[in-house]
């Protein structure tokens, strides 16, 4: 099992879909893993299993003040800015910038 620390740095309660990758291949696919953070809440999360630990992709979606929020990001090249975003920082946080989350990644 794979574990990995997401905060979220925003007013807004989001819905997260982690899509776990199969080996270490980004073409091979082995389920997603929903959670929710509310407004300032910081969750470990565990995904995948011994032979899965790399992820794939986010699904980020939240209804915010009016406002229907849905982002969905995918590796398809291992290495990429995404991958390696996903992939080699045990913590995400989550920043509200103008009207995008962004993700930013850092180690313990």
């Amino acid at each position: 099992m794979a574990q990995k620390t997401f905060n979220n740095r925003s007013a807004a309660t989001l819905q997260i879909g982690l899509l776990v990758r199969q080996g270490a291949d980004p073409a091979n696919f082995d389920g997603v893993l929903y959670f929710t953070l509310r407004p300032g809440e910081t969750r470990t999360i565990t995904y995948g299993n011994q032979q899965n630990v790399f992820l794939n992709g986010v699904v980020m979606s939240t209804n915010f003040n009016g406002d229907i929020y849905n982002k969905t990001q995918i590796v398809t090249v291992r290495g990429s800015q995404l991958d390696n975003l996903l992939n080699t920082n045990s913590i995400i946080d989550i920043l509200p910038i103008s009207t995008d989350y962004v993700m930013f990644g850092r180690n313990s």
